[in-house]
């Protein structure tokens, strides 16, 4: 929905703005920020934040900054609640992390990126620095990739086309890295990423109920020499792929 919509509410679509710039790393911060993040001038951003900050939503800090509130929380634990993973999917994905011994998450398209929405660690702890609510690209990441290869052409397509759009496809890397993510999942049904300088290697696997209304991407990531070759095809893609498929029917609407 754009702007230009009638339905559309602009001064809710910038108050969500401002909720967004809050990040692991950007845990707190001041209205002169927020409002260069946003682009938003700061007698909007003081107001918008001043109503945040009343329904809960923005916390204020003892060094006059702010922070996201837990009526935020409340929120991000709806997404996480609605789809049945706490009772059902975070056992069995923390069977699998134990298996594999690393980390394993769970994520969700919005816009280019991918959010992770859950993540579940072995009992021996090899951590990824990827948290419940951590973004990643959708063409430099196992996740985002695994995504887009599970996508019907025509919505990948269109996909792709907005990345162009906002300048966000790099023309010099994203192509290849889609091409050899399509060939991984054609023929394995997961997309592997490696990056050569942190000698670490992810791997991808779609999670889509028969509908296919709907696509979460488990992921998973250690070393290269944790992750060989032969360790991905004979054990880390089929956990990940049963795991995909035991998780699958809870996104079947209802």
């Amino acid at each position: 929905m754009k702007e230009t919509d009638p339905l559309f509410v602009t001064a809710l679509a910038r108050g969500l703005e401002i909720l967004r710039c809050f990040t692991p790393a950007r845990a707190e911060l001041g209205t002169t920020e927020i409002a260069r993040l946003t682009g938003l001038p700061q007698p909007t951003v003081w107001r918008l934040c001043k109503t945040l900050a009343a329904l809960g939503y923005l916390v204020p800090t003892a060094n006059d900054k702010l922070r996201v509130g837990a009526a935020a929380l409340l929120l991000g634990y709806a997404v996480v609640a609605q789809t049945g993973i706490n009772d059902y999917a975070v056992p069995l994905m923390k069977a699998a992390a134990d298996t594999l011994g690393t980390t394993v998450l769970l994520a969700e398209r919005h816009e280019a990126s991918m959010v992770v929405i859950q993540r579940c660690e072995p009992a021996q702890v090899r951590r990824v620095m990827l948290h419940i609510g951590s973004t990643v690209g959708l063409t430099d990441s196992s996740l985002g990739l695994a995504y887009l290869a599970a996508q019907p052409r025509a919505e990948r397509e269109r996909i792709i086309a907005g990345l162009q759009a906002d300048g966000r496809w790099d023309a010099g890397q994203a192509p290849g890295r889609l091409r050899a993510a399509l060939d991984d999942y054609e023929r394995h049904g997961a997309v592997l990423m490696r990056y050569p300088q942190e000698h670490f290697t992810a791997i991808g696997v779609p999670v889509q109920p028969a509908d296919r209304h709907r696509t979460l991407v488990l992921t998973c990531g250690a070393s290269d020499a944790l992750f060989t070759d032969a360790h991905v095809a004979a054990t880390v893609a089929p956990t990940l792929k049963r795991l995909a498929a035991e998780i699958a029917p809870l996104l079947i609407k209802r």
